[in-house]
């Protein structure tokens, strides 16, 4: 939040300053998180091209990010670092950093199984029918069922049932898996 003195005249005829707060956004605010943006972006510019092809990126990220891996001269690199700052901008940080941290894409295939399950158990029938749409492999009445027990029940059972809910998830997900032993 910017802050901008003005003054204001009194009845006295003396000048009374006082700060006004505005929520126009100031550039040097964000400088920090512009500069980890700008190392992102050149570290990502430096991997190999299969490497980049595994981050979590749309199909106009990436071939900026491999624009800027190719760009020689000094104009151009910094037009490609901007354009791809700003794209980085709008991309899941935390899977990108799972990703460059070497968590690699079975570490997303968790997040993504385990963000679904929660989001099965706290929500209602809506949210297992949307699940469901973009996953029709998916067992509707185990889901249903494990997902209610895990809503209600308290203790081991409870958790339990979270888990059978998490193992539903992950094989409608990839149903090429080989299926997940039941833990009793």
């Amino acid at each position: 939040m910017a802050r901008k003195p003005f003054h204001e005249v009194e009845e006295s005829g003396r000048l009374r300053e006082e700060t006004l707060t505005s929520d126009r956004v100031v550039r040097w605010d964000h400088r920090e998180e512009m500069e980890a943006l700008k190392a992102l972006a050149n570290r990502i510019a430096k991997l190999p091209a299969s490497t980049r092809k595994a981050l979590p990126l749309d199909e106009e990220a990436l071939e900026q990010f491999e624009h800027l891996a190719n760009a020689a001269l000094k104009p151009e690199r910094r037009r490609s670092l901007m354009r791809a700052k700003l794209l980085l901008a709008h991309a899941d940080m935390e899977a990108i950093h799972a990703v460059l941290d070497g968590g690699g894409p079975a570490l997303l295939a968790a997040q993504a199984a385990e963000s679904w399950r929660n989001r099965i158990v706290a929500g209602d029938d809506a949210v297992l029918n949307t699940f469901l749409t973009q996953h029709p492999s998916g067992d509707r009445q185990a889901l249903r069922a494990s997902a209610r027990e895990a809503r209600t029940g308290e203790g081991p059972a409870a958790k339990r049932a979270a888990l059978r809910c998490l193992r539903l998830v992950r094989a409608a997900l990839d149903p090429t898996a080989p299926p997940e032993p039941d833990e009793g």
